[in-house]
């Protein structure tokens, strides 16, 4: 499965999320990431970074298959419910990363940024990489 970078979150969405992200045209998750699992199982990773400040904001969409998407979604429960994106949402923070997971489907959309410090600052993202499944 592949998405292109620039329809899992349009130009413009990233402009008003903050004008001064620019999409990366590639990058090499580090290991143990869950942009590192999407690329195992085949799916789309992207990566956008603030020309000023160097963070990074991660999205990453894969279909791992059943049991490994149960056992993403079992994970990612420890985290806190979030309501109205796909049809399961959970956001955590660790180590200064916040980020947010979705279970739309058979898709699982993950979102990982410093920028990120409540499910709010990564929802309109988050929505834009789910609808990019359809």
């Amino acid at each position: 499965m592949s998405i292109p970078c620039g329809t899992v979150v349009d130009a413009q969405t990233m402009y008003d999320f903050n004008p001064n992200f620019g999409l990366l045209s590639s990058f090499e998750p580090a290991s143990n990431t869950l942009s590192a699992r999407a690329v195992q199982d085949k799916g789309t990773v992207c990566r956008w970074m603030n020309q000023t400040s160097r963070i990074t904001i991660d999205i990453a969409i894969s279909s791992p298959g059943p049991t490994a998407f149960a056992a993403a979604k079992d994970a990612a429960k420890a985290g806190s419910a979030v309501s109205g994106i796909g049809d399961a949402a959970y956001f955590s923070v660790s180590g200064g990363v916040g980020t947010l997971q979705a279970f739309s489907g058979k898709f699982w959309v993950s979102a990982a940024s410093p920028a990120f410090a409540s499910s709010a600052d990564a929802a309109t993202l988050v929505k834009s990489a789910v609808a990019s499944t359809n």
